[in-house]
């Protein structure tokens, strides 16, 4: 049931009487320009075959009601006075999708909000490089895009970028740069070109929680463990255990401790092992304030023997070279880890270890659990109690069932731990040389920025749209998302009807505070797990740009790597013979010239 409020009956009254008029006036919608390149102002009239003759019948789901919201939002968005106080400026924008009308939601909310005029670049989604190259190269310099890391160097040198000093960003966008320094200040240096600061990169918190090790409790106590091993040797003994001391106690030897998800990224490869030594093949690692890529670190070597030695005890899970790490059809490392034949897993995300009963380990668990199965179905119609469960960080005899314990990273003989984590950017924004010359427009689109980060009705607007339609309140006056939406004649999976999130938003998902906003489900996901997983030792690639020369050499950094690895693990080949022969041709095979440029663009970040 949903909570009728000041606002919904509003709401009501304005749908009825946009529809009575219409109903009059005996108007149809005509025909909208389809282009995203110019600026509109009018409202976006999505659906043109919808019968509006009758206000009785008006259809919550249609165009016309959904228009009605949106029309009644808008007339109660305030400017704030700064803005009110600054000239109209207009902004040219590429984020990425376009409206597929012009006068949507987003923009005319976003025009009002902060007393500009937006104009969308529209580009061919399924090419963006090649299509942001010749946006550029035909003379189109849009006041902010949407890049991938590498090509701010590329954009700047082409001298299409406006530098952005820290101090601008620290004085326009306090907020914004307190929550860089807390959570990775390095994000406010990643995007330097020769010295200056030539973007902003977008803060993601889901890239920076690490993929933790999930452990079997029951496996554990069956095997008479009663302690989380702590250390990379502590680790081994669990796992000569898993494999010989019938942890599943069905009287066959026919368990695992770990495997492989082969068609993951590299770096996902027995990634807290390789942690526990400080290094990962795949990754670029620092060594004496230089990077160095990980196949060619002495410290690989060591936990390839490791891994090997596991292999041979039969520790490792025979199918690690083809078995997958996420799939819907067939049976995945996850799958095994939730039937008992598996009894660690490190490769998913937080949101998958989650105890929503909807995360690729949790959903797997529970299908196999009978408890856990009864207790979701008792607890289906309490949402708050249903998503009350934290990830487990150590034997828990209060919960329903049999859990999995999602545990620190081990600490291997030298003291290293660590998880792979993505990283806090997965993406940044670049302005138009010419706000150089125009301070007080580059200084608005600053602001216009740090509000839409930091103020959460402006937030929730201009990512969501406005209440009842893609969320709604619930019973309890809190927002949820609406179960009805992707039936509406307004939706669209990428939001160009409406207009919001990433096609206005240009701070979508940068604050942290603003992920839990849709109930229990998401504050469990965000608070009650990742929260405690981000805690946990983490390690990245340190190479955050593709390197000039990097597809020439793509061999080098990714198929060689990957059949050294699994040929070691499996005794194919012999490590201690092989290993620093197999550095020296790497090197001469074109890893000289990727170190030189990988310590080259290293440098430029100082």
């Amino acid at each position: 049931m949903l909570k009728i409020t000041r606002k919904s009956v509003f709401v009501l009254i304005m749908i009825i009487c946009m529809v009575t008029i219409t109903a009059l006036a005996g108007c149809s919608n005509n025909s909208a320009n389809n282009s995203a390149n110019t600026n509109g102002t009018t409202p976006a009239a999505n659906d043109k075959n919808t019968d509006t003759n009758d206000a009785t019948n008006a259809d919550p789901l249609s165009a016309a009601a959904g228009n009605a919201i949106i029309e009644a939002d808008l007339a109660a968005v305030v400017t704030p006075d700064y803005f009110k106080n600054t000239p109209e400026f207009e902004y040219t924008i590429q984020l990425g999708p376009t409206p597929l009308e012009k006068g949507s939601y987003g923009q005319r909310y976003f025009e009002k909000k902060y007393n500009v005029k937006l104009k969308f670049v529209d580009i061919d989604e399924s090419n963006r490089k090649e299509q942001l190259n010749l946006m550029y190269a035909t003379g189109t310099t849009p006041d902010i895009v949407q890049v991938s890391l590498p090509d701010v160097s590329d954009y700047s040198k082409q001298g299409l970028l406006a530098e952005l000093p820290t101090a601008m960003i620290e004085e326009h966008m306090p907020n914004y740069y307190a929550m860089l320094q807390k959570y990775d200040p390095q994000l406010l240096s990643i995007t330097r070109v020769n010295g200056k600061n030539m973007g902003l990169a977008r803060f993601n918190l889901n890239g920076g929680i690490p993929r933790a090790g999930n452990i079997r409790a029951d496996w554990l106590e069956n095997v008479g463990v009663t302690e989380i091993p702590s250390t990379i040797q502590e680790l081994e003994e669990v796992f000569i255990k898993f494999r010989n001391d019938d942890p599943d106690q069905n009287g066959a030897k026919d368990t695992y401790a770990i495997s492989n998800p082969s068609d993951y990224a590299g770096k996902h490869w027995f990634q807290s092992i390789f942690g526990a030594y400080g290094t990962n093949p795949f990754n670029w690692v620092e060594r004496d304030g230089k990077l160095q890529f990980g196949l060619t670190a002495p410290e690989t070597k060591d936990a390839l023997k490791l891994l090997n030695k596991w292999y041979e005890l039969g520790l490792i899970d025979p199918e690690f070279i083809m078995d997958k790490g996420r799939s819907s059809d067939a049976v995945d490392i996850a799958t095994k880890f939730a039937q008992g034949k598996l009894g660690y897993v490190d490769s998913l995300n937080f949101d998958d270890v989650q105890w929503d009963n909807d995360g690729h380990i949790s959903f797997r668990w529970v299908a196999n659990q009978p408890e856990w199965q009864a207790w979701f179905e008792a607890n289906k119609d309490d949402k708050t109690k249903l998503y009350s469960t934290g990830v487990f960080t150590d034997f828990d005899d209060s919960a329903p069932g049999p859990i999995y314990i999602t545990m620190p990273p081990v600490t291997g003989p030298e003291g290293e731990s660590g998880y792979q984590r993505e990283g806090y950017s997965n993406s940044v924004v670049v302005f138009g040389k010419h706000l150089e010359e125009e301070q007080e427009k580059f200084e608005k689109l600053l602001k216009i920025m740090e509000h839409q980060h930091s103020d959460f009705d402006s937030y929730l607007a201009q990512s969501y749209g406005p209440e009842g339609l893609m969320w709604v309140k619930n019973d309890k006056g809190e927002n949820a998302l609406n179960a009805d939406w992707s039936k509406h004649e307004l939706f669209h999976p990428q939001f160009k009807k409406l207009g919001v999130n990433w096609i206005t938003n240009i701070m979508n998902w940068t604050n942290p505070e603003f992920m839990a906003i849709w109930g229990p489900q998401t504050e469990q996901r965000y608070k009650l797990t990742g929260d405690v997983i981000r805690e946990y030792p983490f390690y990245e690639d340190l190479l955050k740009v593709v390197l000039p020369s990097q597809g020439k050499y793509t061999e080098l950094l990714d198929t060689r790597v990957k059949e050294y690895v699994i040929k070691t693990i499996a005794g194919d080949i012999d490590i201690d013979s092989t290993f620093d022969d197999t550095v020296a041709r790497w090197y001469k095979d074109g890893g000289e010239i990727l170190t030189k440029e990988a310590n080259d663009w290293y440098s430029s970040t100082k």
